[in-house]
């Protein structure tokens, strides 16, 4: 069965909202601890962050990196697919090496003046196009049906082109997805008191969560934590 572009970035998107949304919590708790961690380390402020500023570009950018190294690493039969499969074991350490760096980021913020004076939406969205090139290397979907079909283009030569536009699709719509997730979230907290007076607590957390990122992927725990997720209906 064919299919078409608009079918696969819909395949992706709804992918998110049904039952393989447990194979996307590999990225989904981590982009959003990521993308509030930045919101509200933000300094220097009476009120919320502009969500136009802080969360729309960097959820951009996000979706970029995530889309592109994510169809790469699904179109095998790529010879540049091959080299980043190749070496991925590699790209996952430096990965949460990177990780690391971003929770201490958001960790220090508020503490080193340097950090402050650095923190500007071009830079969050820089950081946000890494961030979806990292987490597209260390996900490892669960094949849902049209995966399937798409991998298979995707893992010979002489269709491994439309694989690959495939793969981006439905990467691009998981991407929306998720980044339609963060920004809902945030809008439903961002001008709540109780959340303000504890903004400091909410990016420490945060910063926790891309410290454990970092942790499993350093040291190959990735894997069982996919593992203890989907043991929960498996």
């Amino acid at each position: 069965m064919s299919i078409g572009g608009g079918a696969a970035l819909w395949g992706g998107f709804s992918a998110f909202f049904s039952i393989w949304q447990l194979c996307i919590l590999q990225i989904s708790p981590f982009f959003i601890a990521f993308i509030v961690g930045i919101y509200f380390a933000t300094p220097d402020r009476n009120t919320a962050p502009e969500i136009r500023r802080w969360v729309l570009p960097p959820c951009i950018t996000y979706t970029i990196g995530f889309t592109i190294f994510y169809s790469l690493l699904i179109a095998s039969a790529l010879d540049v697919s091959r080299l980043l499969i190749h070496n991925i074991s590699l790209l996952r350490v430096v990965s949460g090496v990177f990780f690391l760096l971003v929770g201490l980021y958001i960790l220090l913020l508020d503490r080193l003046p340097f950090l402050g004076k650095i923190h500007r939406p071009p830079l969050v969205s820089v950081l946000a196009l890494l961030i979806g090139m990292t987490l597209a290397l260390i996900y490892s979907p669960c094949i849902t049906p049209m995966l399937s079909d798409i991998m298979g283009l995707a893992s010979q030569r002489s269709t491994a082109a439309e694989g690959w536009y495939l793969a981006f699709c439905y990467g691009f719509g998981t991407s929306v997805a998720l980044c339609m997730t963060a920004i809902a979230f945030i809008m439903l907290v961002r001008k709540r008191e109780s959340v303000l007076r504890n903004a400091v607590l909410i990016k420490n957390i945060c910063a926790a969560i891309l410290f454990i990122l970092a942790a499993m992927n350093m040291t190959g725990l990735m894997r069982h934590y996919k593992a203890f997720v989907l043991g929960f209906v498996l």
